[in-house]
């Protein structure tokens, strides 16, 4: 599972009952900055489909973690919690600076 920081963790399994990132990532009103992070240890998500999801206007950025697998907000939240931190922080600096 990708997990997108817009509040969201996006499907990326073909065959899952959830949307799938790239029509939703490829809508128009999509206005927030999105950043995503998944485990390279996922046995269902092809990490090249993940990486793959930079092309679109909205992600900043698609972090893999390595040795980490399908839930890396609950298998790693050493990594996780402090990448949304940062994340959210960059984005608070750049509302400041256009202000």
């Amino acid at each position: 599972m990708a997990c997108a920081w817009t509040g969201s963790c996006l499907e990326t399994r073909s065959y899952s009952a959830g949307p799938l990132p790239e029509p939703l990532l490829e809508d128009e009103r999509l206005q927030a900055a999105v950043q995503i992070c998944f485990g390279e240890a996922d046995p269902w998500t092809p990490p090249a489909r993940v990486r793959a999801l930079e092309r679109f206007r909205s992600v900043r950025s698609v972090v893999g973690l390595p040795g980490v697998g399908h839930c890396p907000h609950d298998e790693a939240p050493g990594l996780v919690n402090p990448m949304i931190v940062d994340f959210v922080r960059s984005l608070n600096v750049e509302a400041k600076a256009a202000a």
